[in-house]
């Protein structure tokens, strides 16, 4: 008979040699957790050094920097930036990355926001429910945004006069189109908005998709107004789908526009309109006060648009045209729409 074999206990060398390796793994993740976090903050005062002699400030307040192991976290309390006679304050912003995926980063703010452009230009103040946008890099530069705000409210004021916004949720995505650098898609979708004399009972859904073939630069931070965007004096934008419903009102539209140096709009929309004869009701807040272009609309395409019926509610057919601001069906003049509003580059 062979004798059983016995099992030797484990060495002690071994244990000594498995010490080490844990002590060497968790001090080789400590430096480069604290290699990470000298990085952020390395970024956060260089960031206030060119602010300074930009003639700005940048101020990170009550800042606080930690997560460890895992995570990179920064917190200002608050947020505020001041460059060229523009203002910006946030009470507070949190960014999260992964120490493991720090080209992921996770923001988070909690309001009131703040923003003012210039003594004469517009200001915005804002609140939220929840706050939450995530970037990723790739390239050394973002390549998607994502952003979503829950029960927001937006005040918008231009001189005396003011417009308050809310909406159950508001989403915005942006993503630079692969195979070309230069161009960004970009989706907005808001739903349950009010404004001005739009009905809480029967609140506006907002859906849009478009492409802006110079548009990379909003994700690249190089973007400060419209002007920014234009190339040879205009702005393309290619819209695939616009869509506004509000109860039984909607209207759905896609086709490619043009923004001149003037802010005004060119191309030609194909409407396709649902509950005509509440467009003007609907829509009227969207637009500047005493505009005839929406009474012009409704009325013009009642009168001479391909009509049929959705689920028994009247639906139009109609091409609008808008040629140096001024839209037009046929030979039957709208009125102006609504200018964008465009600074000089770099102003």
């Amino acid at each position: 008979m062979t004798e059983p074999k016995v099992s030797r206990p484990p060495r002690k060398s071994a244990y000594f040699v498995l010490a080490i390796l844990v002590a060497l793994i968790i001090g080789g993740w400590s430096a480069y957790w604290a290699v990470g976090r000298g990085i952020v903050s390395d970024v956060i005062r260089n960031g206030v050094k060119v602010a300074e002699a930009d003639g700005g400030s940048l101020e990170c307040g009550n800042q606080q920097l930690g997560g460890y192991p895992f995570r990179f976290e920064l917190t200002c309390t608050p947020f505020r930036m001041d460059k060229n006679g523009e203002w910006y304050f946030i009470n507070e912003l949190r960014g999260v990355a992964l120490a493991y995926n720090p080209t992921h980063v996770i923001f988070e703010a909690t309001g009131p926001a703040e923003a003012t452009f210039g003594q004469a230009g517009p200001a915005y103040s804002a609140h939220w429910k929840t706050a939450q946008a995530s970037v990723i890099a790739k390239d050394s530069k973002p390549s998607k945004l994502d952003a979503v705000f829950k029960e927001p409210k937006l005040t918008y004021t231009i001189g005396d006069q003011s417009v308050e916004f809310d909406a159950e949720l508001t989403e915005a995505h942006m993503r630079r189109v692969e195979g070309n650098e230069d161009a960004l898609d970009l989706s907005l979708l808001v739903t349950g908005l009010t404004a001005g004399q739009v009905s809480d009972e029967v609140p506006l859904d907002i859906s849009l998709v478009m492409q802006l073939p110079e548009g990379s630069k909003l994700l690249d931070g190089k973007v400060r107004n419209i002007a920014d965007l234009m190339v040879d004096e205009e702005l393309k934008v290619n819209v695939s789908n616009l869509h506004l419903k509000s109860g039984e009102f909607s209207v759905k539209t896609g086709g490619d526009l043009v923004i001149d140096r003037q802010g005004r709009l060119n191309g030609t929309l194909p409407l396709v309109i649902t509950g005509i004869h509440q467009l003007e009701d609907v829509l009227r807040p969207l637009f500047p006060q005493g505009s005839k272009t929406l009474e012009s609309l409704q009325k013009t395409a009642m009168s001479i648009g391909q009509g049929s019926a959705v689920n028994g509610v009247p639906t139009l057919k109609i091409p609008v045209t808008i040629e140096n601001g001024r839209a037009r069906i046929a030979f039957f003049d709208l009125g102006p729409v609504p200018q964008l509003i465009i600074k000089e580059s770099g102003s």
